[in-house]
């Protein structure tokens, strides 16, 4: 695109923001960025390199934290899905030893009682779990 915008007579900028808007993902901010730099070197004079060295420098940065952000969230989010599964594990083992797990859960009152009681701390555990690592994901930007 950038070269597309100069061969045209724009300038590096232009093409730098022509990409962004043509382009999804993680890389349009960093572009954006680019064209930003670019166009206050055209104006000031300023020395590319070393203003490009700092961009990418911050660029750099910012991708290191995402992913330590990742590595940091992937154990509560592994954790959190190890838990849920764990209901159906155990009505699975019940069936393999040979109890009637969904018999006693869905033919007796206290069985009732005990799908509707755990069936509501499933839910609202997962929907905690899932509120505290959107939190902490959103609190380390």
């Amino acid at each position: 695109m950038v070269a597309v915008m100069l061969s045209m007579g724009g300038t590096t900028s232009e093409g730098l923001r022509l990409a962004a808007v043509n382009c999804e993902g993680p890389g349009v901010e960093a572009l954006e960025w680019l064209a930003a730099t670019a166009e206050v070197i055209r104006r000031s004079g300023a020395p590319a390199a070393a203003i490009f060295d700092g961009i990418g420098a911050g660029l750099l940065a910012q991708i290191a934290e995402a992913d330590e952000r990742d590595v940091a969230l992937a154990g509560p989010r592994t954790t959190a899905r190890v838990l849920a599964t764990l209901p159906v594990i155990g009505l699975l083992l019940g069936a393999v030893l040979g109890v009637n797990t969904l018999g006693v859960l869905l033919g007796t009152n206290a069985g009732m009682a005990c799908l509707i009681t755990g069936g509501a701390f499933w839910w609202g555990g997962r929907r905690w779990t899932a509120r505290m690592v959107r939190t902490a994901s959103e609190n380390s930007r």
